[in-house]
């Protein structure tokens, strides 16, 4: 059986991008063979200095959020970050098995640095990314395009530890869907997704109404030929929309040319923001059904395990490194 971890950040909404390239894929997961750990990673939003008051509601929802998609419970633990000390002391640990300069060169770290100001949090930040993986000795991680370069520094970190004090650690392998692994703003495709007020008109929130659904579809920014025609280097607008509606419809690029060949883009616009409507429709029933006392039991009944499987791993490494 494989045991498989991913994480979410509890930021802002949970929004498109979020459920169909990552949860969507933690869904399919969490009802095959699979040990799952999804965690939202609250210590890793703090690199962004979010506004504590806001916090703790934010976690609730992601959760909230998570069990709605339809996370199969019965092998999947969905628990917050913060309540497991062992990734934070693991952490420390892998950071002697990592090199500065690899985190230097992080194209996420040079992106974030501009934006979030040069700390120690940003730089460091893979590695706890590391230590999540590999609290749980996870063999495979669902990630997009833009979380490789920090799965590929885990499995650096996992030889070079290995090498030195034997095979502790799996090697993690990577997981992605079929599609939709990285959609795109619809206001500014050239840029992913964002949970970010700064691109409101551009991102499908999982609470937005139909009304403001369709309205931000109609507003999506495409091209002028009116060629539904995917093409990611030339026609980001027209190629995310056709994304989408691939994820949502399990259907491939040339399927859904073909299937809407003789459509205008503005048709085609609401095509795609009916699907959407329609899968979010359900996750918001689900979602509003549920209260923070819910999501409360939830979360303590899930504790005992995870951090029996954190402590168990812990153990392990402190006896290999004789502490």
């Amino acid at each position: 059986m494989k045991t498989v971890f991913s994480g979410i950040q509890p930021t802002g909404k949970v929004h498109l991008g979020n459920l169909l390239g990552a949860i969507n894929n933690w869904v399919e997961l969490s009802n095959e063979e699979n040990k799952n750990y999804f965690c939202v990673v609250d210590l890793h939003s703090l690199t962004t200095h979010p506004d504590p008051e806001t916090m703790e509601e934010n976690i609730f929802e992601t959760i909230k959020v998570l069990v709605a998609s339809g996370i199969n419970l019965k092998n999947s633990n969905i628990y917050i970050q913060s309540n497991v000390s062992e990734h934070v002391q693991l952490s420390w640990i892998l950071s002697n098995f990592c090199q500065i300069g690899e985190l230097q060169r992080m194209t996420q770290f040079k992106e974030k640095a501009d934006q979030l100001g040069n700390h120690a949090g940003i730089l460091t930040y893979p590695i706890l990314m590391a230590a999540d993986i590999l609290i749980h000795k996870a063999n495979e991680v669902p990630v997009g395009d833009d979380q490789t370069q920090h799965l590929e520094l885990t499995r650096n970190i996992v030889e070079r530890f290995n090498n030195t004090y034997g095979e502790i650690f799996p090697l993690p392998e990577r997981k992605t869907g079929k599609v939709g692994a990285r959609l795109m703003s619809l206001r500014h495709p050239e840029n992913k997704m964002s949970k970010s007020n700064d691109d409101l008109n551009g991102t499908i929130y999982f609470d937005d109404s139909k009304d403001e659904i369709i309205k931000k579809f109609k507003s999506s920014v495409t091209d002028s030929d009116d060629v539904i025609k995917f093409d990611a280097d030339s026609k980001k607008g027209i190629s995310n929309l056709i994304d989408i509606y691939s994820s949502l419809n399990d259907l491939s690029h040339d399927e859904v040319e073909n299937k809407f060949e003789n459509l205008k883009y503005g048709e085609f616009k609401i095509e795609v923001g009916e699907s959407v409507v329609s899968y979010l429709e359900p996750i918001r029933e689900k979602y509003n059904s549920m209260s923070n006392g819910d999501i409360a039991s939830l979360i303590k009944n899930n504790l005992e395990e995870v951090k029996d499987s954190a402590k168990k791993t812990m153990d392990e490494i402190n006896s290999a490194l004789g502490i």
